[in-house]
């Protein structure tokens, strides 16, 4: 990042983070100040919260893997003034895929609107996370994880018992959307929840790498949607899929509610607003929000909502849409393009996301972002049209390489979200952009995916890469404005080498 010339800013964007300390609260006392620091969590806790982060993403992530069964069962039948054919592709595997043709032309409508449904999920995000962002800023971390695991759970679980089209008609599509819009809601606070409540007890000089395994367990949780419906495809035949077996992983969603108990009453909380209870509830509220949204913090917002849409639209076009491109839109479609991306996302994206939140410790968050950032912008295009037009190995490959550029962008980024805000409005503001970029760039990415199929054809997608990689760029531009004067009760910053009640000078850092 190049220094800005103006002396009321300090960016630090260039070198990694070189104090060992945590971002804690400090108690106002007549003495010295005490830093607030939370137990160190058990292993129980700790794997109990990356479990619930992992289920929590294989819930949202189902409706994705199985949007081309969703299309057929809750919404009407696609016909265009004749017959629509159903020609069995035995070629293609897992189950037999169907593809679906209209006077001679795939007929993509309701494939359209089933993405269309899965992309209005995002939606519900920002007021999610402003919800379950203001509870973990009041009432603690751990409340809002808890709340936003719950929220996933039941709305997942009822998406497996609903009927379908064909039994209630247009009532199936109503209550199809409530479930995805009560999803957005969760996953809206769960990530930024999880991310704060797991790197606020470590070592700030090691952020990059913990906020990397937050990452990385949402995509784990992704990838075991993905294995399910590869496996579900491979097993069952088409007539049990379309009848029956769609739902068996949506049932399985209530397995996160299980990780919200235990969280619930043997997690360890933290609360960076616990000290100021001599205050009253509504002036607390109110000066809660006007510190959100104050207009010091409006750079801070607006970078965290441009840079996160790269990773976003990135992701979900990468290896979510992909899975059904190469399956039912690519002509001729991808034998196990199922199993493709699966791999893909744990070669590609799963196992370098750790070395990249490492990287970005030692080398600095801008420099590995702007190197995944620019990798996307060039090698994203080149990558589509690879998978549209080459073989199965060459789909691999080109996957697994636009991954490797999504977790050099994606890993650091977690920290980098992380350290825009200062701890009492640190939970509310962080999901908050980041949610504005979900509900922009990775609501509808598939959809646009595949209306470019349509109109342009099947290497036209890669468009999107270099798109959003400009808009990741405008946002972190708008992080060198940045502003922010350290106070006493939001940025002293404790050090495990210091001291109880040793305070650090202030200062004015990015």
């Amino acid at each position: 990042m190049p220094s800005t010339n103006d002396d009321d800013f300090v960016t630090e964007q260039d070198t990694p983070p070189k104090e060992h300390h945590h971002s804690l609260p400090f108690a106002c006392t007549d003495g010295p100040a005490t830093p607030l620091l939370p137990p160190e969590p058990t292993a129980m806790q700790t794997i109990a919260g990356v479990m619930g982060n992992v289920l929590e993403w294989y819930d949202f992530a189902l409706f994705g893997f199985f949007s081309d069964v969703i299309a057929e069962v809750f919404f009407p039948p696609s016909a265009n003034g004749g017959e629509v054919v159903v020609m069995q592709d035995d070629g293609i595997g897992y189950g037999g895929e169907i593809s679906f043709e209209v006077e001679g032309e795939r007929d993509t409508r309701n494939l359209i609107r089933s993405f269309a449904v899965y992309g209005a999920a995002f939606l519900s995000r920002p007021l999610g996370g402003l919800f379950i962002g203001y509870i973990g800023d009041r009432q603690g971390r751990k409340q809002a994880l808890v709340l936003s695991l719950f929220l996933m759970a039941f709305p997942t679980f009822l998406m497996g018992c609903l009927p379908t089209y064909e039994q209630i008609g247009g009532w199936s599509t109503t209550m199809l959307m409530g479930c995805r819009l009560l999803q957005g809601m969760s996953v809206g606070g769960q990530l930024p929840a999880s991310l704060i409540y797991t790197v606020e007890t470590k070592p700030k000089n090691r952020w990059g790498f913990y906020g990397s395994l937050v990452m990385m367990a949402s995509n784990v949780g992704t990838l075991c949607g993905n294995l399910v419906g590869a496996l579900l495809r491979t097993v069952l035949t088409e007539e049990q899929l379309y009848s029956w077996g769609w739902r068996i992983p949506f049932l399985s969603g209530i397995l996160i509610a299980f990780v919200g108990v235990y969280l619930r009453y043997y997690g360890e909380d933290m609360n960076p607003n616990a000290h100021d209870d001599e205050d009253n509830d509504d002036e607390k509220e109110d000066h809660h929000w006007r510190e959100v949204f104050k207009k010091e913090n409006l750079p801070a917002l607006g970078s965290a909502t441009f840079t996160p849409m790269l990773w976003g639209a990135g992701f979900y076009t990468t290896f979510v849409w992909m899975a059904i491109f190469m399956g039912v839109l690519a002509d001729p479609p991808k034998q196990h393009g199922f199993w493709i991306n699966a791999m893909s996302l744990l070669c590609g994206l799963i196992l370098p996301l750790p070395l990249a939140g490492m990287l970005s410790d030692y080398v600095g968050r801008f420099k590995v972002m702007t190197c995944g950032a620019i990798g996307l912008a060039i090698v994203g295009p080149i990558g589509m049209m690879v998978i549209a037009s080459g073989s199965e190995m060459d789909a691999f490959f080109a996957q697994c390489t636009i991954g490797v550029f999504l977790a050099l962008f994606g890993a650091p980024m977690n920290a980098w979200l992380v350290e825009k805000f200062p701890p009492k409005i640190r939970l509310t503001s962080a999901a908050l952009g980041y949610d504005l970029a979900s509900c922009s760039a990775s609501a509808f990415s598939p959809l646009v995916a595949t209306l470019l199929v349509r109109d342009l054809g099947p290497k036209s997608p890669g468009a999107i890469y270099p798109v959003f990689a400009v808009m990741a760029f405008v946002g972190m531009f708008m992080s060198t404005k940045i502003r922010k004067e350290v106070e006493p009760d939001d940025y002293h910053l404790a050090s495990p080498n210091m001291e109880l009640g040793e305070v650090k000078p202030k200062s004015t850092i990015v």
